[in-house]
Formats: structure tokens, sequence, C-alpha cells
């Protein structure tokens, strides 16, 4: 199997992390991957925010309603904003660097797992998760809050996605 392929197939959504930092080098690469996807007209209308601050990320826990408990145990997190000034591609564009990271994080042999933010309400009723998250980070308003990754090391590594065993229906050629 390519090795593209095998990282691919051990990508995982990690929702518990164990009680170890996240190397800085790591999170570097992870945004170095980040940055080395495509986007419209190459125009990259994304910014990040790196969060190690264990009483920032817990901030964050209640800033989607029923699904930011990843962070209770996240050692990082990563902002992902978009600014729709910049390119009208900017969520396609901010979907791949969270792709681009997660894969990054799993090479390493973290643990990642994706938090939609966009379109999602926080905990605090009338408050959307992007004006939580705007109001804990200090974003400006031009910018978009896509989604967080959560970061972090891992104590078993679960199995990898088998791909022969992936859902071969979704595939069709050259017509539906």
């Amino acid at each position: 199997m390519n090795d593209l392929l095998k990282t691919m197939s051990a990508r995982r959504s990690v929702r518990t992390y164990a009680d170890r930092p996240v190397a800085k080098e790591d999170l570097d690469q992870i945004l170095k991957a980040a940055v080395l996807g495509p986007t419209g007209k190459g125009i990259a209308p994304y910014d990040f925010i790196v969060i190690t601050d264990p009483d920032v990320i817990a901030k964050l826990v209640d800033i989607r309603k029923g699904g930011a408990k990843m962070l209770t145990t996240a050692k990082a997190a990563i902002a992902v904003l978009g600014d729709e000034d910049r390119s009208d591609t900017w969520i396609e564009d901010d979907a791949v660097c969270m792709t681009m990271m997660h894969l990054m994080a799993s090479s390493l042999g973290l643990g990642s797992c994706w938090l939609q933010v966009r379109l999602r309400p926080s905990n605090v009723e009338g408050k959307s998760a992007e004006d939580f998250g705007r109001d804990v980070l200090g974003f400006p308003e031009h910018n978009h809050l896509e989604a967080i990754l959560a970061v972090g090391p891992i104590d078993e590594k679960p199995e990898p996605h088998d791909p022969d065993d992936l859902p071969k229906e979704k595939f069709h050629e050259n017509q539906w």
C-alpha cells in the first residue's frame, strides 16, 4: 500500500488524549501541512490561532452545543479562520487546511478531532459558536471561524481503516 494511503487509512478522529504535552515542533509541522494544501486562485484566505494555554482550551469547551468534549483533554487546539473578503472559497480552503492538519497529526502519531464551528450554536443561549470563539480568541470581525482541530497525544492508536472495505458503491464511473 502507498505510504500516503497508509497515513490516510490510519487517520482517525480521536476524542480523548493522554496527559502529555504536544511538542512545539509537532504543532509547527501541523501548521506547515495546513498551508501546503491547494486554495482557490492561490489566495490562501486563512489564518490560524494555535492554542496551548490550558485555561483558554478549557474556555472553548462551551464553544459548541453538545459537541466539544474532546477539548477537555486536548493539549492543543488550532482554530482555522477564513476571510470572506479575500476569497469566496474560504470555506473550502479552510476545509482543506483542516484535512491536511488531520493527516499530519496522524503521521506524527498524534490524535486529532475536527470540531465544526461555522453555523453551529454555542452552549450559551442565543450565541453562535463563532461569536463565542471570537469572545475567547479575539479574532477580527472580518474573519470567520470555520473549525477547531483538537490535538493531543494518544495512548492507544485506533485501528486503521481498511481501504479494501471502503463503500465502493460511492464510486461511479462516467455517470451515475
